[in-house]
């Protein structure tokens, strides 16, 4: 008996050890996984949802709309909201929204010359959408590309809503590759965006959404090791087409689109590795003749960073942040875009060392 008793003792150890192991070396480690959603509508379909669950992402970054400057008749140059998101379908369960708001330099330009409670317009925005589609949120996040003369305005913003929040809600912010070498804003935490990385409008740029050669510059010098602020980081599971029209001494940079196939557009001639030249007047859609309609002529670079190119990248930062715990972000939640990612390849970029 007192044998029998050990031994369903010792098994049930075994069973408990075994099952937490299995939990930590799982992708989605103890709080889940993340990923952006930079639509304008919120709706997903089957295999978006099915892709939420599967990849255990319980975090879902929502854009829910831009602060930009406008001009308004007889008020002049103003900070108003641009692209408010509309909720048109059910948050899956168990999910957290995180509302996310870009602010352009621009937005942050004016901020710095008129003394507006932008701060306040913002988050009462924010607080009005969640009301009214019953988001119960514990983090906010701003997105702005600042720089060291647009520190101050950006600094007072973040300051400013820190104060609006309640004290047990998360002020975040985005950090781009060069705002690592500035003073951390007066945020709880920040998200190091590793995507975007080169010169969109070159003919030249190889790939201006990821690339290693854009990237290893800011990982030097220690930067992101005594980076004093708690990181996360997001990295690029999306591609697209860029458009540049011939102009007297060089191609001219004309559009972004979001098609990356043209194998069933002969008239476009792989003249690259991602580069196609226009031999004739190709219309992709008839019913959308400005933007889907390229010229004879005109050059179209196929930009989406492959997973192995992800994956080198993130071994480095891994390696940079190896004693600072840190969640792996995807942008963005796109059915036509991770779509030309596998599971596994997923799996190894929400891996955490």
């Amino acid at each position: 008996m007192k044998i029998s008793t050990i031994t369903t003792f010792i098994i049930c150890i075994l069973i408990i050890l075994t099952s937490c192991r299995c939990s930590s070396g799982s992708s989605s480690g103890a709080d889940g996984n993340s990923i952006y959603y930079w639509r304008t509508t919120f709706s997903l379909n089957d295999s978006e949802r099915r892709f939420l669950k599967e990849h255990a992402i319980n975090k879902i970054y929502v854009h829910f709309f831009d602060v930009d400057n406008n001009w308004q008749l007889g008020k002049g140059d103003v900070v108003t909201p641009e692209g408010t998101i509309k909720f048109i379908d059910s948050i899956p369960e168990g999910v957290e929204i995180i509302p996310t708001i870009y602010i352009t330099t621009s937005a942050i330009e004016l901020m710095q010359l008129k003394e507006n409670l932008y701060a306040e317009k913002i988050y009462k925005r924010i607080n009005a959408m969640c009301r009214r589609h019953s988001i119960q949120f514990k983090e906010i996040q701003l997105d702005c590309d600042w720089n060291k003369g647009l520190r101050k305005p950006f600094f007072t913003l973040c300051e400013e809503m820190r104060s609006y929040m309640d004290s047990s809600q998360i002020l975040s912010s985005t950090i781009r590759l060069h705002q690592l070498t500035q003073t951390p804003p007066p945020v709880d935490k920040g998200v190091l965006m590793v995507y975007n990385t080169g010169n969109l409008m070159e003919l030249t740029t190889d790939n201006s959404i990821f690339s290693w050669r854009d990237i290893k510059p800011y990982l030097r010098d220690n930067r992101l090791e005594n980076y004093e602020l708690p990181l996360d980081v997001a990295y690029p599971t999306y591609g697209w087409s860029v458009v540049f029209h011939p102009g007297k001494d060089k191609y001219i940079f004309d559009r972004l689109m979001k098609r990356t196939d043209f194998s069933s557009f002969p008239v476009l001639k792989k003249i690259g590795k991602n580069m196609y030249e226009a031999t004739a007047e190709v219309n992709f859609d008839p019913s959308n003749e400005k933007w889907d309609r390229i010229y004879e002529g005109c050059r179209v670079k196929v930009e989406r960073p492959s997973a192995s190119e992800i994956l080198e990248v993130k071994t480095m930062i891994d390696q940079r942040l190896n004693n600072k715990p840190h969640a792996n972000i995807l942008f963005h939640l796109d059915e036509t875009q991770f779509k030309h990612y596998s599971d596994n390849e997923i799996n190894k970029i929400y891996s955490r060392n």
